[in-house]
């Protein structure tokens, strides 16, 4: 009984949106799954990276799993939404970029994989990896869920989903952070 009264800090990780911070009691907290739901083409990799960035400003280090685009291209993506540079104008001040991203206290690592190769245990794997080499991720980020590949083969598309989305929950309950993904909504 005594137990449920002790005081359990979430540390929660800020989104930078006001309005989605409040509701949210300050942003995502440790062990809790964040999904940004949106078409096609509204830009939820874009919001993913956002809370990344975020993340990275406010001194968390970030993992970053990107199944659709090349790490290359996430990687000027969060230039451009840290130094508010347009992505456009990255190449012509690279110095100026170079000097704002050197000097953040979070760490980010962006690791891509091919379109339904990765599973949440290959993710593990790598994490397991990084804490070896004394990287500890505060946010993981999977740009997206959707196109991750099931653990299990099952007969509906709806519940090799659900799986995936437990299994990312858990995956942030075991690293004690928070975990930001996405889905389409015709999925």
């Amino acid at each position: 009984f005594e137990q449920r009264f002790i005081f359990k800090s979430r540390n929660p990780v800020k989104t930078g949106w006001d309005e989605i911070d409040n509701i949210m009691q300050q942003g995502l907290g440790k062990g809790e799954l964040g999904v940004v739901i949106a078409p096609t083409g509204a830009g939820k990799s874009m919001a993913l990276v956002h809370l990344g960035s975020q993340a990275l400003v406010a001194g968390k280090n970030v993992v970053y799993y990107t199944l659709e685009l090349s790490d290359t291209v996430v990687g000027s993506r969060f230039d451009s939404c840290i130094t508010k540079v347009p992505l456009t104008d990255l190449k012509i001040f690279k110095e100026g970029i170079y000097e704002k991203i050197q000097n953040l206290k979070g760490k980010l690592i962006v690791k891509e994989y091919p379109t339904k190769s990765a599973s949440v245990n290959t993710i593990k794997n790598h994490i397991e990896k990084l804490k070896n080499r004394d990287f500890k991720p505060d946010i993981i980020i999977v740009d997206y869920a959707d196109l991750l590949r099931p653990v299990l083969t099952l007969k509906e598309k709806r519940h090799e989903l659900e799986t995936i989305y437990e299994q990312l929950r858990s995956l942030a309950q075991e690293n004690k952070c928070c975990v930001w993904t996405a889905s389409q909504t015709n999925r």
